[in-house]
């Protein structure tokens, strides 16, 4: 007697979703830079130096927590703060005949260009730095920035490069 067993495998697991994407919380964000290249000149000898300036904005938008609601009943607004912070970074770099010799490490300062909001989000979308009431938060300390910019830059060499070379003995010229 021949006995034909039939074996099933097991269903394979079903499909499982792709994770959705996170949402971006955190964003840094260059918006204007400049370079003021300089000679350096102390008995005899020159040195080129550039001093490198970037204005760059931090970006953090934070989900407020959802309300619960009673089944039934939808939620039709999700809350979300955020903050825009800009800051002034400056690399002074120096360098030889034979190309660069090193920057010193960066120097970065909060500016006084800073938005705090929060708003209620329409259901369905995401409280993240690309969130259309975070982009205008952006936009508007953008605009500030845009108007003082070329002050920024100019009072932070005058007052903090500026002074601490002239203290070194050198002779300063603008290329």
């Amino acid at each position: 007697m021949e006995v034909h067993l039939l074996v099933q495998a097991a269903p394979p697991p079903a499909a499982v979703a792709p994770a959705p994407t996170p949402p971006t919380l955190q964003r840094l964000a260059p918006i204007a830079q400049k370079a003021k290249a300089l000679t350096l000149t102390k008995g005899g000898r020159t040195e080129n130096m550039v001093v490198r300036y970037q204005i760059f904005l931090r970006t953090v938008a934070k989900p407020g927590a959802v309300p619960a609601a009673p089944e039934g009943v939808t939620v039709s607004a999700i809350p979300c703060v955020w903050v825009v912070e800009s800051y002034l970074q400056r690399d002074l770099c120096f360098y030889s005949i034979t190309g660069l010799l090193g920057c010193e490490a960066g120097a970065t300062k909060p500016l006084q260009a800073i938005e705090n909001g929060q708003a209620d989000l329409p259901a369905g979308t995401t409280c993240e730095v690309f969130a259309k009431p975070v982009t205008a938060a952006e936009d508007r300390v953008i605009a500030n920035l845009d108007r003082l910019k070329v002050q920024m830059f100019e009072e932070d060499y005058q007052l903090a490069v500026r002074p601490r070379l002239l203290k070194a003995g050198v002779t300063l010229t603008e290329r």
